[in-house]
C-alpha cells in the first residue's frame, strides 16, 4: 500500500489464509475464521492508501537501508510520508533523512500506523524532524509509516 503501483493483496492474505507448495499452495477461503485483527490491517492500510494522494501517484525515494532495515519515501507538491521498516528481531533506535523528501529540517511528522508482531496501533503519535532526520524507537519485526504535509 505504500510501494509504488497498484496495490495487490493475494487471494486470502487478508484474512490469514494458510498456503504451501503445490498442491498446498492455496486452501479455500476461511468463511467465518478469518483473523479479525489481519482484516482490520489490511483495511486500515487500504484507507491510508486512499486518504494520501502521494501514495498513489508520489516519487519514490530511498532514505536509508542497511542490514535489517530500509526507509523510504512518497511524496508530491502537497504531502510525504516516509516508511522505516525493521527487520530484525531486535529493538533498534532507527533513523531516516527525511530532509531528502522535502520536508523542513525542524518540523513535525505524524505517525499514520506502527505494526510490529504483537498487532498494529493507528493510534497517531507527533514524531520531531531535527536537523533534517527522525529518530524512532521500532520493536522488533516492525513498520512505521510517518506523514507530514508540505
Amino acid at each position: 500500500m505504500t510501494w509504488p503501483g497498484a496495490p495487490t493483496v493475494y487471494y486470502g492474505d487478508e484474512a490469514g489464509l494458510c498456503g504451501f507448495t503445490d498442491p498446498d499452495n492455496r486452501r479455500t477461503y476461511p468463511w467465518g475464521h478469518e483473523d479479525q485483527e489481519l482484516l482490520l490491517f489490511h483495511k486500515e492500510m487500504i484507507r491510508i492508501h486512499k486518504e494520501h494522494q502521494e501514495l498513489k501517484t508520489g516519487s519514490l525515494k530511498r532514505l536509508n537501508d542497511e542490514k535489517n532495515y530500509l526507509a523510504y519515501g512518497r511524496f508530491d507538491q502537497n504531502g510525504a510520508v516516509a516508511v522505516l521498516v525493521n527487520h530484525s528481531n531486535e529493538a533498534h533506535e532507527r533513523t531516516a533523512a527525511v530532509w531528502e523528501l522535502g520536508i523542513p529540517r525542524h518540523s513535525v511528522m505524524e505517525r499514520l500506523i506502527l505494526t510490529c508482531d504483537q498487532g498494529f496501533t493507528t493510534q497517531p503519535e507527533q514524531i520531531l524532524v531535527e536537523n533534517g532526520d527522525v529518530r524512532v524507537w521500532m520493536p522488533p519485526y516492525s513498520v512505521m509509516v510517518l506523514r507530514t504535509k508540505l
